[in-house]
């Protein structure tokens, strides 16, 4: 099978550990084992903790307590994933078959559409509205969209623009879906890291062919535990777990503990407090030092995430921007021409204030060699 290049992926793997100011992640300031267990509990892990392999499908504690992040879920409707990454992969490979049509999102985290057209489908994209503070264009969906699309591929909130889409947009996505019996999947991971104190809505439950995916390395700032989770229908959860055999088997068992502590609603809870509270004061400092350069950069503010979307005005193109950057200034960010969205760089600001500051002044140091 020949697969087009990730190259997001491939390029936070080439630069992201060569310099000194990495702005270039998708999520929030880690959060430190510490602050999830007391030294008791911790103890407890110390002692007890038995390093055997976990139901494949996940832990029914682990199931249950990912269904307490959605009203009416069963937790035989959750399959548990190696992060959200392998989910979209199993559904990418799972549920896809050569001649099916697949309505994708742009911008977006492009590794179901690449898998997808390597298996031989067909990717049809539609898009946020720049022009209209990256809304959804509700006519390129309907163009997107024939009697042969099985799958229609949204990402809420968007990665990598951070914006969320209105009740409004959802029930027309749903309509759309509905009309040609297609399956909605929602890519869910950044729901928790709003910018408001208003918890994204889901798709769940708003259709009975809906398929989300989420997982704890985004709002949750917990990536290092590689947890994340398929939720739908029970046929497609069924088949997703019959490929999941030939990949990773099964999360880790200290992953599994540590996830079900911090899913437990009143943990989550103190998790989405300290994360948003990050992203809420680091996001007005990334706006003054955006509009420190009028004329140059602009941005839509995210709703949710640790990211922007920055449009800059140079003569240069994205990638060779932030490549003069990686090497000349030792910071980097993303190029958006990772997302298929030229013009732009993703900048993460969910990071710690002071490492925030110093990184802006590495990028300044480069915007000031294109000054007019």
């Amino acid at each position: 099978m020949k697969i087009a290049e990730f190259k997001l992926e491939r390029t936070l793997a080439r630069f992201q550990n060569e310099v000194e100011y990495d702005l270039s992640a998708s999520g929030i300031y880690p959060l430190f084992i510490r602050e999830i267990l007391s030294p008791e509990e911790m103890e407890e892990v110390y002692n007890n903790l038995h390093l055997k392999y976990v139901h494949t499908a996940g832990t029914k504690h682990l199931r249950q307590a990912v269904s307490t992040f959605y009203e009416g879920m069963d937790p035989n409707c959750v399959f548990m994933t190696n992060g959200s990454a392998e989910a979209l992969y199993l559904l990418a490979w799972s549920l896809i078959e050569p001649g099916d049509e697949v309505a994708f999102m742009l911008p977006n985290f492009m590794l179901l559409s690449h898998v997808v057209e390597a298996n031989g489908a067909v990717v049809r994209n539609f898009t946020l509205d720049p022009a209209k503070k990256w809304s959804l264009d509700v006519e390129s969906l309907k163009d997107a969209v024939t009697p042969k699309t099985k799958l229609i591929c949204v990402c809420n909130p968007n990665n990598p623009t951070g914006t969320v889409l209105s009740r409004e947009h959802m029930a027309e996505v749903v309509k759309v879906a509905e009309s040609v019996g297609a399956y909605v999947l929602s890519d869910e991971v950044y729901r928790g890291a709003e910018q408001s104190d208003d918890m994204t809505p889901t798709f769940w439950g708003l259709y009975d062919k809906v398929i989300v995916i989420s997982g704890l390395s985004k709002s949750f700032g917990l990536p290092g535990l590689r947890v994340g989770w398929i939720a739908g229908p029970r046929d497609i959860v069924e088949k997703a777990w019959f490929y999941h055999d030939y990949l990773s088997t099964t999360v880790t068992t200290f992953s599994d503990m540590l996830a079900t502590r911090a899913l437990q609603p009143e943990m989550r809870d103190r998790i989405f407090r300290r994360n948003r509270e990050i992203v809420r004061q680091n996001l007005a400092t990334f706006t003054d030092w955006v509009n420190s350069h009028k004329g140059v950069l602009s941005f839509t503010p995210p709703q949710a995430g640790c990211f922007a979307f920055v449009k800059f005005d140079l003569p240069v193109t994205s990638w060779d921007l932030v490549m003069d950057m990686v090497k000349n200034d030792s910071v980097f960010v993303i190029p958006g021409s990772c997302f298929g969205i030229e013009g732009h760089l993703r900048m993460n600001f969910g990071v710690e204030k002071n490492f925030l500051a110093r990184g802006l002044e590495r990028i300044d140091r480069t915007l000031a060699r294109y000054a007019r």
